[in-house]
């Protein structure tokens, strides 16, 4: 049995390679952050070239940090930001800077979109019921339909819209095709949610040749190997076989043991998840929720998604915490352990400040595109201290609305969360999460979920282990864990719905009114 594995993480703010022994500890990783644009309010783009190039240089970073013998590792995989693409042409040249998830102009083709499945007498939730995609800012389907509508002639020069799955695999193996893995195809909202399969059908409602999608292969699937130039710019050994992954997101589930009934996964990263698996097909009975395949099983998952969650965090830190930014670079500490402490001072419920989280609009369940974050409830009582409590609380309130979203789909009760993310890193920020899901909460040892998932499926492509559930039996391993404390659940309860009642509250005047002042910027 070779000894390591090659996952690349493609994330949303950098690109990371960890190096993954194949009982599921992390050797070794290396990261490079990667430039992102915000050329408009609600755009955000990043280059393609960079996003490749230092995919290349992370590997090689990895490789290097921990003295890996190329031989050693017995493949390259990869897992993404996902609902995540950028359109290329015959001759592999790119002709817009990739569409980030949190990019938010394609709502200007909601209208347009209304119009087209009223004229195949369809509305939206018809297209849920085929696509187990709703309404919403985050999937991808929008902006291409933006961009077809902005820059027809780019449009029709394009040859594929590629995801970053594609843009690594190619990265890595130079191949001249762009390959795709199935269990992300339900983003485009024009594939069968059941088979993952592309409907000519959706295609033609939305005026979109369906040959511009790209070819989609299972997870664990080997589609190549590395080349010369691969193996010169990042010390792999040529030949070493290259295995398609899958989103983060469903990387991050199976990387915390996410594939059986009765757990769930919660991750607070740059993203928000509630992950649910499903062994039958499924759809939320008022489509709050998404669906998607599950890598490793074929199978399904059913997915509450916030566009901010640790990335609204990371906010807070850099608008209010110089204090701690500072303190933290004196000491050599992380900057978030202090903000931690601090938050620590402040009692369950922030004494009433409510922090609500919608920095990037509001999705899963409500799916508001205008919704925009506000702390609520202040007074001259309230301290730093509360301010940073009560945020971690809001961005957990929006985790629970996505959890209860999840169980009125019928699924088996969650008798068990399993937390990733920045936060999971929070002894605070998890026991707020035990305390507010109502569930005991756990960790597992590698931090990097999205990243072993990804080893995890190259171990299955490679003959390591027979099936994600060997794989998972042999690479997971919880490491805390965290129970609710009876009377913080009862004032998390009465938290959450004042919480609830202030979404409601701007939702109808103030929401519209504050987007529509924000766009004379």
């Amino acid at each position: 049995m070779s000894k390591y594995i090659a996952s690349i993480d493609g994330g949303t703010t950098g690109v990371r390679c960890v190096i993954i022994d194949p009982q599921g500890r992390d050797i070794c990783s290396a990261y490079f952050e990667t430039p992102t644009q915000y050329p408009r309010p609600g755009w955000v783009e990043q280059n393609a070239e960079d996003f490749m190039s230092l995919a290349l240089q992370a590997v090689a970073g990895a490789i290097k940090k921990g003295n890996i013998n190329p031989g050693d590792i017995a493949c390259v995989t990869f897992t993404n930001m996902r609902s995540t693409f950028v359109p290329v042409d015959k001759d592999g040249n790119f002709l817009h800077p990739i569409f980030i998830w949190q990019d938010l102009r394609g709502t200007e083709m909601f209208p347009w979109m209304e119009e087209r499945l009223a004229k195949y007498n369809m509305d939206w939730a018809e297209l849920y019921k085929i696509t187990g995609f709703p309404k919403g800012a985050v999937a991808p389907s929008s902006k291409l339909y933006w961009f077809k509508k902005h820059f027809p002639d780019r449009y029709e020069k394009t040859y594929k819209f590629v995801t970053p799955q594609a843009l690594l695999i190619k990265a890595f193996t130079n191949d001249p095709e762009w390959y795709d893995d199935d269990t992300d195809a339900n983003w485009w909202q024009i594939c069968d949610a059941d088979t993952f399969e592309y409907l000519p059908k959706l295609a033609e409602v939305f005026e979109v040749d369906v040959n511009k999608y790209p070819k989609n292969y299972k997870p664990s699937t080997r589609v190549g190997s590395v080349p010369q130039k691969v193996a010169d710019a990042t010390g792999l050994k040529v030949g070493t076989p290259v295995i398609m992954g899958s989103g983060d997101q469903q990387c991050g589930a199976i990387g915390v043991g996410n594939a059986t009934s009765g757990l769930a996964s919660v991750c607070l990263g740059t993203a928000g998840l509630c992950i649910g698996y499903s062994d039958i097909p499924v759809r939320h009975p008022t489509a709050a929720c998404h669906v998607l395949g599950h890598p490793g099983t074929g199978h399904w998952t059913m997915e509450g998604h916030a566009s901010a969650a640790a990335s609204a965090f990371r906010w807070v830190k850099n608008t209010i915490s110089d204090t701690e930014i500072s303190t933290a670079r004196l000491l050599d500490q992380d900057v978030y352990e202090i903000i931690s402490q601090v938050a620590a001072k402040s009692p369950v419920g922030a004494r009433g400040a409510v922090f609500m989280p919608w920095l990037a609009g509001e999705a899963c369940p409500h799916y508001e595109s205008n919704a925009r974050a506000a702390f609520l409830g202040m007074t001259f009582a309230h301290t730093k201290a509360d301010l940073y409590r009560a945020a971690m609380e809001g961005i957990c309130f929006e985790m629970k609305q996505m959890l209860d979203a999840l169980k009125a789909a019928n699924f088996k009760p969650f008798e068990l969360l399993r937390v990733t993310g920045g936060a999971a890193r929070s002894s605070l920020w998890n026991q707020i999460q035990a305390d507010i899901y109502g569930s005991p909460v756990e960790t597992v040892e590698v931090s990097e979920a999205t990243a072993l998932g990804a080893a995890m499926l190259g171990a299955v492509g490679v003959g390591m282990y027979k099936d994600i559930h060997e794989a998972i039996a042999n690479m997971v391993h919880v490491d805390k864990r965290w129970e609710p404390i009876p009377a913080n659940v009862k004032t998390y309860q009465e938290l959450f719905e004042i919480f609830e009642d202030g979404f409601q509250a701007l939702r109808p005047k103030f929401f519209p009114g504050i987007v529509e002042f924000q766009n004379k910027f």
